[in-house]
């Protein structure tokens, strides 16, 4: 017994001296004399022992006055935003990603069921989460497969790699997210294991959202081949800006429902609203006015985006404020 207290007392000497004092391996090894390999050796026993804990934090460099402009702005719960990095949306894409993973963790302890949409932005987040700890929650789809010419970003493989970093726990909806016909949508919806999937969806603790912008540039639905051009352009004149798991929404928050709508597998945007947790995530000035929409629409209730683009909705909204003041 007095043996491993010694030498946990010895792995406690070493690894200070080491990690903390910033002493050589071999200056530890003089002056406790032992040898250079041994002190290896019992750095890496430390290690393994969790008596050292190594944590890499990525720097993000947030934006605290944004964040709380977007929080007093539009009632936020909480709101992240990172620095964007100029000429280079992917590099912020994944720096906003590595940010909502880590504010997602803070809603995992007391959450069961984790929502999630699909896209370029949640599949960021897919690739970069590293949670603290395994949580006992379930991830589950809320809307239908897209089965696009990118399987990565697609609904089953985001549940899939979630679930993975958590509880290994996932629910898919077997079922595309777009079909022929409104009936065909109907059927599909009263099947059982398709009903009950978007019921526990509906019921989710957490939603974790990707924010579509109706831009040809970022499109997803248009990438995916969901939306043709001609449909695109209808959308657009109709005065559609975004969407969240395809469900469409004016610039004021209002849901348009286009004829699309009617051939859905996914859950609706009022099913969203009513969600305690949903953290939106989008980046890229093009997408300002998606996410606009979806704030004054009550769909979300944190935000997690770049400084060009949070700076960009505070400077939108002001000026529709002023707009629609000018007209009353």
């Amino acid at each position: 017994m007095g043996m491993s207290i010694d030498r946990e007392d010895l792995l406690v000497e070493i690894a200070t001296r080491y990690y903390l004092h910033d002493q050589s391996q071999q200056e530890i090894a003089d002056q406790l004399d032992l040898s250079r390999p041994n002190i290896s050796r019992l750095l890496k026993e430390a290690r393994e022992r969790g008596i050292v804990n190594i944590t890499i934090q990525h720097p993000l460099g947030r934006k605290p006055q944004l964040e709380q402009a977007l929080i007093k702005q539009f009632g936020l719960r909480e709101a992240g935003v990172v620095r964007s990095i100029p000429g280079d949306l992917l590099a912020t894409l994944y720096d906003t990603a590595r940010l909502a993973g880590r504010m997602l963790e803070q809603f995992l302890p007391t959450a069961r069921v984790l929502g999630i949409s699909w896209g370029t932005t949640i599949n960021a987040i897919a690739q970069t989460f590293q949670p603290q700890q395994h949580y006992d929650v379930e991830v589950v789809q809320m809307m239908g497969g897209v089965g696009g010419p990118d399987p990565a970003i697609d609904g089953p493989a985001l549940a899939q790699r979630l679930a993975h970093a958590l509880a290994d726990r996932y629910r898919y909806l077997h079922a595309p997210l777009i079909v022929d016909t409104a009936t065909t949508a109907s059927a599909l919806c009263k099947q059982h294991s398709i009903a009950e999937t978007l019921n526990i969806a509906a019921r989710s603790d957490v939603a974790l959202v990707g924010i579509g912008a109706v831009e040809r540039d970022v499109s997803s639905l248009m990438r995916a081949g969901y939306l043709k051009p001609d449909e695109f352009d209808v959308l657009q004149r109709a005065g559609v800006v975004g969407d969240i798991c395809a469900r469409h929404f004016d610039i004021q928050g209002r849901p348009l429902v286009p004829e699309i709508d009617q051939r859905l597998i996914a859950i609706t945007l009022e099913q969203i609203a009513l969600i305690p947790v949903v953290i939106g995530v989008a980046c890229g000035e093009i997408k300002a006015k998606a996410i606009l929409g979806a704030l004054r629409g009550g769909y979300l209730n944190v935000l997690i985006t770049d400084a060009v683009t949070a700076e960009a909705i505070l400077a939108l909204a002001a000026e529709s404020d002023k707009t629609l003041n000018r007209v009353d």
